[in-house]
């Protein structure tokens, strides 16, 4: 079978499959590839001392220097060492995406979730309690002098704090 190439453009496509040519495709080198997938905030863990504030706002306060930390849960052996290590710090988070970590009234009672979640649907741990030591692991958000934490997971380690 013949196929035929007429025109103008024909004679430059012919060209371009008779020479071999390839469209120029732009090859990412691994640091290039690694940049760009480095995500923009980085998640981390600190502990802490749990308070709430006027307007339902939770913050993590006395707390340690935030450490890098992969994600997904803390299993037992990360929380013991935690816990043996337990020093508290200066810094002091405002907590975002505490909705799950409340009680089930805490949550009811955050935004608008009690307009599409009843009682007995309730998901939230309840490890996120005033005056609690707790170990947070979150996103780590630093913007107008305010740094804030987008909590994946709380573990509560003391019912008071210090």
């Amino acid at each position: 079978m013949k196929v035929r190439l007429g025109g103008a453009l024909g004679g430059v496509a012919a060209l371009a499959l008779w020479s071999g040519a390839l469209p120029a495709v732009d090859a990412a080198t691994p640091q290039t590839e690694q940049a760009r997938r480095k995500p923009q905030v980085e998640m981390v863990q600190a502990v802490g001392c749990v308070e709430q504030r006027i307007g339902n706002r939770w913050w993590l306060t006395q707390a340690s220097e935030p450490e890098v930390s992969p994600a997904g849960v803390f299993n037992q052996v990360q929380v013991d060492a935690v816990l043996a290590a337990l020093a508290l710090g200066t810094r002091e988070f405002e907590l975002v995406g505490v909705a799950d970590f409340l009680d089930a009234e805490g949550l009811l009672a955050t935004g608008n979730r009690a307009d599409f979640t009843s009682p007995d649907q309730v998901n939230a741990t309840g490890e996120l309690r005033q005056g609690r030591t707790v170990l947070v692991k979150g996103l780590l958000i630093e913007d107008d002098g305010v740094s804030r934490v987008n909590l994946t997971t709380v573990v509560g380690l003391a019912e008071r704090c210090g």
